[in-house]
């Protein structure tokens, strides 16, 4: 769970604590603390008000701006697409230093002068919010021309490791709550939206039939023009890793992060049914189901104006999370929330998401359903006597009520027997005996304020960027090792003369080494490939026919930026001379990306014929999930050459921009696999990457993967065989499905000129 200082005080006043208190304070509370990163844009970024926006006379994809900073209107050249005048804007001024040491000069761009740049959210250290320019409105408080954005935007993040039984905790007025239990603080209310009586009525807009048996639902219907997310909504939900998808959509993820009440939006259905099917609740219309309540939202709302129904929703954790276990049902986030217990004040989540839509000019429709199931209030009488022996020293009573009144768990003494008499909250799913009140009590009182024992332990925030990347490169170094690579180690020095024969830009010399160990080593290396070569030379003089290495270390680039790299190459034989393999062949370039793609993950592979110390014919950008890692390719047979090496591949990646995923296992399909292979005829100009997209947009659940295995010349065209693999979940594809799927892609090629062989 991530939260942020901002977003907490909308609920709790914060003011006289820090942020580092408030950490120390939720350690204390057994809310672990996992990181704590601080948001500060550099001084002399400031808000800027676009006058004039006009096409550059000598560029095509660049804009002459007039823009408003406060003591004056200064002129901007701006490329980026999306800039427009009567925006408000980030505007790093001259004399900024930007995240990287980016220094805001005085610039000249095609014979026209800038004075500053407009910042995308990237440029000035957020995450990405949009294509192009960060564009601001009064969202995030009304914007003053000339004020330092970073009066706006600043804000600290903290990182909580909430343990799955605190359902409670999994909002942003969850952790407010629990931080006005530790600091005695009042939380602030949430402010009810009230009807807008002249409206017109909900039920002349959309008919609902309800037959649901194990949830509640509360819905309203909006109108919305021209559906915009303010930028307050996009940025949080950036700052707390939530995808952002500038849709209505967005208002209910962050009602959801906010409140803890489970919020969906749902386009314009005229009749809306609500009904169990097969244990599920449902919400769908006569065709198709929208939302499976607790589990996924199925149908996500695509219409940008019109009228919507908002949705929140409630189902008991133990019901949804027992379903889903028995009948092993696909979930999306909605599920983490529901199983762990949300909200049920479903009243509260609408007054939320209201009062933010009416901000941004939507139309409440008058009156609402209300199908919302009354949940038993749990009672739990607890002898103080038995409190006290459980935490081993008594509690003033009146420290011990306000303690659980805080925590909103309604508390009365009975003088008479010393016993407290609890109504449980009902969004405290995890209070169920003594024991657990025992343990609330003596978290938020503080264990360290019980009388001194020997033993004292204080928890801190422990994980941080840097162990997270020692943890990332180790895992990288025991796949590697795994799949038969052998590490190396180098300095971090190489030869100029080497790296100016082999195309690398070199360093200014204000900039390089002054005083080399020796003149072989007199620069900064740009790549790790050309000494791990010159290792593998070594390696062949001693015998070895096969040689794997990588090797983990920092590159520099023509203007000493460090970065940090992995680097792989394979020369020689792929496998070991035995028993059975006598003579091995060479390594081939599938076989080395194969060995690459088990050690990072999928990759796509995308021809790029200008890489430096690479085959013309035999080498490719690399992408992870849409981002450009590195590269992958033959190494050229001159290179091979001077090194005297036989066929050789090499490979090399930024280890920051690799994706640091977790993956969990998935069930295995009990079902057995099908495989079919597709032989075609394709132009000579055609790439396999087209055919892919093609293939891909069939969107056949059924297939697996697919990859190509055999491709041949035949003149001024080649023939290409793609093998498919096939597989349902739920039963074996027979011939006459398996032949339905090859015929939609045979068709869907033809589009491509792509025939059958």
């Amino acid at each position: 769970m991530i939260v942020t200082r901002k977003w907490l005080e909308e609920f709790i006043n914060l003011d006289g604590l820090s942020t580092e208190e408030i950490c120390e304070g939720l350690n204390a509370i057994g809310q672990e603390v996992e990181a704590l990163n601080k948001i500060r844009i550099a001084d002399k970024v400031v808000v800027g008000y676009v006058e004039e926006c006009e096409k550059h006379p000598n560029a095509d994809k660049l804009n002459v701006c007039k823009v408003n900073v406060g003591n004056e209107v200064t002129q901007i050249v701006c490329g980026a697409k999306n800039v427009a005048a009567g925006q408000f804007v980030a505007v790093s001024v001259v004399g900024a230093v930007l995240p990287g040491n980016f220094k805001i000069k005085k610039a000249k761009l095609r014979g026209i002068e800038s004075f500053g740049m407009i910042c995308s959210s990237t440029e000035i250290g957020l995450p990405k919010l949009e294509d192009g320019i960060m564009v601001l409105d009064n969202s995030i408080g009304k914007l003053e021309i000339g004020k330092n954005v970073s009066e706006y935007l600043d804000d600290d993040i903290i990182e909580l490791g909430i343990t799955p039984n605190r359902g409670d905790s999994f909002s942003i007025l969850g952790i407010a709550r629990e931080l006005s239990a530790k600091f005695n603080k009042s939380l602030k209310e949430i402010l009810p939206f009230e009807d807008d009586r002249n409206a017109e009525g909900l039920g002349r807009i959309i008919q609902i039939d309800d037959d649901i048996k194990y949830s509640s639902h509360f819905l309203k219907a909006i109108k919305c023009e021209n559906v915009t997310v303010p930028f307050k909504i996009r940025y949080r939900l950036a700052l707390v890793e939530e995808e952002v998808n500038n849709t209505i959509l967005d208002y209910a993820t962050y009602t959801t992060i906010a409140t803890g009440v489970i919020t969906t939006i749902y386009d314009d259905y005229k009749k809306l049914i609500l009904k169990t099917e097969d244990g599920i609740d449902v919400v769908k219309t006569e065709n198709e189901i929208i939302y499976q309540t607790g589990l996924n939202l199925i149908k996500k709302p695509t219409a940008t104006s019109g009228n919507f129904i908002i949705d929140t929703n409630f189902i008991d954790p133990e019901y949804i999370s027992t379903l889903v276990y028995e009948k092993k049902l696909k979930t999306d986030k909605i599920f983490f929330r529901s199983s762990r217990g949300s909200n049920p004040d479903l009243k509260l989540g609408i007054n939320y998401i209201l009062n933010e839509l009416v901000q941004n000019e939507a139309q409440v429709y008058n009156g609402n359903y209300d199908l919302t199931k009354d949940i038993s209030e749990t009672m739990l009488n607890v002898n103080l006597d038995d409190i006290y022996k459980i935490i081993g020293e008594v509690i003033d009573e009146n420290m011990i009520v306000n303690i659980l009144n805080k925590l909103q768990i309604e508390t009365n003494i009975d003088n008479s027997d010393k016993t407290l008499k609890l109504k449980i909250p009902p969004f405290r799913h995890d209070l169920k005996n003594k024991y657990d009140i025992a343990e609330e009590i003596l978290r938020i009182y503080g264990i360290d304020t019980l009388q001194s024992k020997p033993l004292e332990f204080k928890e801190k925030v422990r994980i941080n960027e840097t162990i997270r990347n020692i943890e990332f490169n180790k895992s990288l170094r025991e796949k590697a090792i795994a799949n038969g690579f052998f590490e190396v180690l180098h300095f971090v020095f190489d030869s100029s003369e080497r790296m100016k024969k082999y195309g690398f830009n070199l360093m200014d010399k204000k900039l390089d080494i002054k005083n080399p160990i020796v003149n072989e080593l007199d620069t900064l290396r740009q790549t790790l490939i050309l000494q791990m070569l010159e290792s593998a030379q070594n390696n062949k003089n001693n015998g070895y026919k096969k040689i794997p290495l990588f090797t983990i270390g920092s590159v520099y680039n023509d203007l000493r930026e460090e970065y940090q790299k992995i680097g792989f190459i394979w020369s020689g034989a792929r496998c070991n001379e035995n028993i059975t393999i006598s003579k091995p062949k060479n390594i081939n370039f599938a076989q080395f990306v194969n060995k690459v793609s088990k050690i990072l993950g999928n990759l796509e592979l995308v021809e790029d014929k200008h890489i430096l110390l690479a085959h013309p014919y035999q080498s490719a950008k690399v992408l992870i999930d849409g981002v450009e890692v590195g590269y992958i390719a033959k190494l050229h047979p001159k290179i091979a050459n001077d090194f005297d090496l036989e066929d050789t591949f090499i490979a090399e990646f930024f280890l920051d921009l690799l994706p640091k995923k977790e993956y969990l296992a998935k069930d295995i399909i009990k079902i057995q696999k099908s495989t079919r292979d597709l032989s075609l005829v394709v132009n000579d100009n055609l790439t396999y990457s087209d055919i892919k997209k093609e293939i891909e947009l069939l969107k056949i659940t059924d297939i697996v993967e697919f990859y190509p295995i055999d491709i041949f010349d035949l003149g001024d065209k080649n023939s290409l065989t793609i093998r498919f693999i096939l597989q349902n979940s739920e039963k074996s594809l027979t011939d006459e499905e398996i032949n339905g799927i090859i015929t939609k892609i045979i068709e869907k090629l033809s589009d491509l000129g792509v025939e059958l062989r």
